[in-house]
């Protein structure tokens, strides 16, 4: 969360939203957003303010680090300088045609004055084609409907074919990201329109011919394509022999893609793959692929150590690594950590679990919500309901404090009280049911709302939310107030036992 409070730290701090005003955000629903903020109003008030526009700025930031650290010409660095300038080249054609359709108003025909694209010229430059391309190709037809996704598809512009001549041009004149560009229009059709734009044909098989082309002129980003489809059975008969053989050909060039779909392979973890299972190879290419900075190859290889600490026979098939179970947890760990470090939102969920859990002796609530935040902003939806569940548990933990006697819990050092808060959040988080706010004896309340800090004077002097009797206040007022400001979702979720 330290991260997303660091974001926080720059908005307006007056900024307020009750239950009712928040938006949905994070993919998530209207309903999952507010419960989600009125927890926080429970265990953090002043960041619960903030949340609905600092963990969406916090997800736009996290993700544009992590597809800059795993760009096209990232993965390019280590090829053949001839596909690294040709990636260069796109990208700022790219950038290009953006500037240019901003500086004519959308204006494609002035956008592309000077710009001689006549079949008969020979002469024409790589960069002129692509520039047309780009520019006459980017424009979209009308949708129908605002179900009509097929409109999005660049096969749908009614220039498509016009800029496809460019970019086969461009690939005539041995340029082979064309190829590659053209095979990835025809991917685009299939996930967006299904082939609706193309009657009679196939966007996958015209996709494989295009990625084909450009693979026999050795381009690695073609070649690792091609493999997917290959191991896949897209646009094709599933061929694993084939797949690994354009795998190796990206492999050798250093694309780092494909050395974690080899070490994939190699784990035989599919019918097609079981019987070329081979777990050392398999992790010869993850730790290839992580030295080349591919995250989920990082974490791939951290839950292999994590089995390997359970599953002796798996230790052994994979050559045995590591000398004892612990030593195995310890490399896992790091191995997953580094991973989440480095944007994987599937490492971060892992990670929330592993902390959230007893399974590895390493429970930490603080890094499990921590963890689970981060999962949650970088698009992992799953993260949700476990996140919702370990703030839940910190409710419960403080409810569970606030019973026991004041003086007793401030005499304890500081190491024992956090410990104490651990062990309660922990017993809440894997208990059935919720605390409850009964008074004891002896026990001088809190007022339940956040922005008010008075404290009974006479025991049982404060009012229990009538609902969920957990929460007591000094008066009506400020049960009201609390009420608005996120009580109303949280009492009734914790007493339906819903989320």
């Amino acid at each position: 969360m330290a991260q997303i409070q660091a974001t926080a730290q720059v908005m307006d701090d007056g900024m307020n939203s009750t239950a009712s005003e928040i938006p949905a955000f994070l993919g998530l629903t209207q309903q999952q957003s507010s419960l989600l903020v009125a927890l926080y109003n429970e265990t953090d008030p002043e960041f619960a303010q903030k949340l609905p526009t600092a963990m969406p700025i916090a997800a736009q930031q996290l993700s544009q680090e992590y597809e800059k650290r795993n760009s096209v010409a990232k993965k390019l660095e280590r090829a053949n300088v001839k596909y690294v300038d040709e990636c260069t080249l796109f990208e700022t054609v790219q950038q290009e045609a953006v500037q240019a359709l901003s500086e004519t108003d959308m204006d494609i025909d002035k956008a592309a004055k000077g710009l001689d694209l006549d079949e008969k010229n020979k002469d024409c430059s790589v960069h002129d084609l692509l520039l047309g391309s780009l520019l006459y190709g980017g424009l979209r037809r009308e949708p129908s409907g605002p179900e009509d996704r097929a409109s999005l598809s660049p096969v749908a512009s009614p220039n498509f074919a016009g800029a496809k001549r460019l970019l086969e041009r461009a690939f005539e004149k041995g340029y082979t990201m064309a190829a590659v560009q053209i095979g990835s229009l025809y991917t685009q059709e299939e996930k967006l329109a299904s082939g609706k734009n193309l009657p009679g044909q196939d966007p996958k098989k015209l996709a494989l011919e295009w990625y084909t082309k450009a693979a026999n002129k050795c381009n690695p980003m073609a070649c690792h394509k091609l493999g997917f489809f290959y191991e896949n059975g897209i646009g094709c008969k599933q061929d694993i022999k084939r797949a690994i053989e354009y795998y190796e050909q990206a492999y050798e060039q250093g694309y780092p893609d494909s050395a974690h779909n080899l070490a994939i392979i190699y784990q035989g973890n599919s019918g097609a793959t079981v019987n070329i299972k081979d777990l050392e190879k398999s992790i010869s290419y993850f730790e290839r692929a992580k030295q080349w900075g591919y995250a989920p190859s990082s974490n791939a290889l951290g839950r292999l150590y994590l089995l390997m600490s359970k599953d002796s026979k798996v230790a052994a098939d994979a050559g045995n690594p590591g000398n004892d179970p612990e030593e195995y947890v310890i490399t896992g760990m790091e191995l997953m950590e580094n991973a989440a470090n480095s944007g994987d939102p599937d490492a971060m969920l892992m990670l929330g679990l592993i902390f959230g859990s007893k399974e590895y002796g390493l429970y930490d609530m603080a890094k499990a919500q921590n963890y689970m935040e981060l999962a949650l902003i970088r698009g992992e939806l799953e993260a949700y309901n476990y996140l919702v569940r370990i703030l839940r548990a910190k409710m419960a933990a403080k409810v569970a404090l606030e019973k026991e006697n004041a003086d007793t819990f401030e005499k304890l050092s500081q190491s024992d009280k956090e410990k104490l808060i651990r062990q309660l959040a922990k017993e809440a988080a894997t208990s059935t049911s919720t605390a409850t706010a009964t008074s004891e004896s002896g026990k001088h309340k809190k007022c339940g709302n956040s922005g008010c800090q008075k404290v009974e004077e006479e025991e049982n002097s404060f009012k229990h939310c009538g609902q969920c009797q957990r929460v007591a206040y000094c008066s009506r007022e400020c049960q009201k107030e609390h009420w608005k400001s996120g009580h109303k979702t949280v009492c009734s979720s914790t007493s339906n036992g819903g989320q």
